[in-house]
């Protein structure tokens, strides 16, 4: 960003209002865990689609839509071929 293009102060204020509020979601998610640490193996990952309807409901649980995706064993994969 060259010289002109610096923000104007509102902008600055804009930005550090956004800010505080991730800083904020971030510290509640923080203490959530751990209060209620994840009981998943290491290495998990969970994907939650856009159009998910747990973004929606926030008392839809994960458990309520939410199913495994296993790794297949190193011998499942040679007799695939």
């Amino acid at each position: 960003m060259s010289k002109n293009q610096e923000l104007t102060p509102e902008q600055k204020q804009e930005l550090d209002n956004i800010l505080e509020v991730i800083q904020t979601e971030a510290d509640i998610v923080k203490m959530d865990y751990e209060q209620n640490p994840s009981n998943l193996d290491s290495g998990s990952v969970i994907v939650v689609h856009q159009n998910s309807s747990l973004l929606d409901d926030t008392k839809e649980k994960l458990s309520d839509v939410a199913y495994n995706i296993t790794r297949r064993k190193k011998d499942d994969r040679i007799n695939d071929t």
